[in-house]
């Protein structure tokens, strides 16, 4: 399985309209939480990537061992292909 997920930093999302009812108590679900750790995570464009390719494991173990070495968070410029 591969996701298609970033296009070299670009991201684009759909606009989130909620209408507010002041009456009804409003939910909502997870339901794309996290692929599995054998996902392959990548650019749609992969010959022009800034990004090497990775899977969602990878991404996962990288940030325990950011978090631990030094308190944040670094995420995907730990994948960056190299210039």
């Amino acid at each position: 399985m591969i996701i298609l997920a970033w296009s070299n930093d670009v991201y684009k999302s759909v606009e989130h309209k909620v209408m507010v009812n002041q009456e009804v108590e409003r939910h909502s679900i997870a339901y794309f939480l996290c692929p599995s750790y054998e996902a392959f995570i990548g650019c749609y464009d992969e010959e022009n990537s800034i990004y090497k390719r990775f899977t969602f494991g990878e991404y996962r173990s990288q940030i325990q061992k950011d978090v631990k070495a030094s308190g944040h968070k670094v995420g995907l410029p730990r994948f960056l292909v190299s210039t």
